[in-house]
């Protein structure tokens, strides 16, 4: 059976065939409140299997759903419905443009209950702080140029003479999104933008500025060896952090008897990426800190936050962008804390490659994105041998049921190829029975 090349995301949904017209509508509403996206009748859930329409289905998708669709909406929405041909099965797609109006809802069920948004490849009700995101959208107002209580001369002079210089004035500050007027007074208050990057004490202004990071023991994250709480603008608190996540990877893994031979468990550059990339295009109204843990076998930042608007976890790294704090933005590209729009996520996935590291892996699974960055080398264009010493160079030693999982072989071919390792010297077998490890012999 022929398999559909895509996966289920906040932009795509299957239908093996044709529900009520209703369940159409709530997913419509969905991605007409997000970034869009299209039902495809006719393929498996689950599986991607393309099962093909019924010509009932046909009918009733190009007579009867699109006034459906424009009947039960508010604002009115419009779909465009067609068939398409894949390996020779027909199946049936639904276009939703993203809604230039929102929020939009089941006109029966109004607003919020009627309110739904995408979220990975579930459709949810929207919550208070969703229905204000999604009206701020709908005025082409953005979060991060709202105005905080703090006034001008809250903000860091120091900082902002190292953006623009000691002779910046009120007028450029306003142009750049840092301040706003009151509306009830002349006086200057700061914008979300301005206090995140140019107020020593952000979180007094928005409480879940920062950066809460910890380091466990083990892998399942029952034990904590330390945890640290970082607050200030975001320029120093990324710098701090990568300082003490390239402490903690150091210590942690010499400690443990690895021979990192000079290279870092993650480079640099792309750990930097990632922690700007999570200050940057967080949600900074959910009432969440950008948390990062550290395991023994990866690192894990979790940002408050799905992705905005078109990028879509499934094409990530293809210079798609979408600003959700475009003030935020453009102040830290003027700070030279980003380089170039659209670059980012590219730039973690090739160095991580040249470092001879997997891909990190993204995750969006409700409204936030997690990336996993994996200690583990790349199989790709390496033999099994060398793939197996480069994993004990970074855990220090294996047993066998390790070496199935990482090369995806059988018990017996796992020991066969640590056999011969034994034979050229390489490592050493340590303990007996169930307790046989095997650890790298120095050069």
């Amino acid at each position: 059976m022929p398999i559909y090349p895509e996966r289920e995301s906040k932009t795509l949904e299957f239908k093996s065939d044709l529900p009520a017209l209703k369940a159409l509508v709530k997913t419509c509403v969905a991605f007409a409140n997000t970034a869009g996206g299209s039902i495809i009748v006719g393929v498996q859930d689950g599986t991607r299997e393309l099962v093909g329409v019924s010509a009932s289905d046909r009918d009733r998708l190009y007579d009867e759903f699109p006034n459906s669709l424009y009947d039960s909406t508010s604002p009115a929405l419009f779909a465009h419905v067609y068939e398409k041909n894949i390996d020779g099965i027909a199946v049936m797609v639904i276009d939703v443009p993203p809604s230039a109006r929102k929020p939009v809802c089941v006109k029966k069920e109004g607003v919020p209950k009627g309110v739904y948004l995408r979220v990975g490849s579930s459709n949810r009700r929207a919550e208070e702080e969703h229905l204000h995101e999604l009206v701020r959208e709908g005025q082409r107002h953005y979060y991060d140029e709202e105005l905080t209580n703090a006034s001008l001369s809250d903000l860091s002079t120091h900082l902002l003479s190292q953006c623009y210089g000691k002779a910046y004035s009120e007028k450029k500050l306003l142009s750049e999104g840092v301040i706003g007027q009151g509306a009830f007074d002349s006086a200057w208050y700061a914008t979300v933008a301005g206090v995140l990057m140019f107020s020593d004490a952000p979180e007094m202004y928005v409480p879940e500025a920062g950066i809460i990071c910890t380091h466990f023991s083990g892998t399942e994250g029952r034990e904590i060896i330390q945890t640290r709480e970082l607050r200030g603008a975001i320029s120093d608190i990324s710098q701090e952090c990568l300082r003490l996540l390239s402490h903690w990877l150091d210590r942690h893994f010499q400690l443990k008897g690895v021979a990192l031979k000079g290279k870092a468990m993650i480079p640099e550059a792309a750990l930097r990426e990632a922690i700007i990339n999570a200050l940057m295009h967080r949600k900074y109204f959910i009432p969440s800190a950008v948390k990062i843990a550290l395991y023994d076998d990866r690192l894990e930042i979790f940002s408050p936050g799905a992705f905005p608007g078109l990028v879509d976890i499934n094409n990530l790294g293809d210079g798609t962008t979408y600003l959700r704090n475009p003030h935020l933005t453009k102040i830290a590209r003027r700070m030279h804390l980003i380089e170039k729009l659209g670059t980012g996520i590219r730039l973690i996935f090739d160095v991580c490659k040249k470092a001879g590291l997997r891909e990190p892996r993204y995750v969006e699974d409700g409204d936030y994105v997690k990336v996993i960055f994996s200690f583990v080398p790349r199989l790709d264009q390496r033999d099994d041998e060398k793939a197996l010493l480069d994993l004990l160079d970074m855990k220090g030693e294996l047993s066998i049921q390790d070496v199935v999982e990482h090369l995806g072989v059988s018990r017996n071919t796992a020991t066969r190829k640590l056999s011969v390792l034994l034979e050229q010297g390489l490592i050493e077998r340590r303990g007996k029975g169930p307790s046989v490890r095997y650890q790298r012999l120095a050069a």
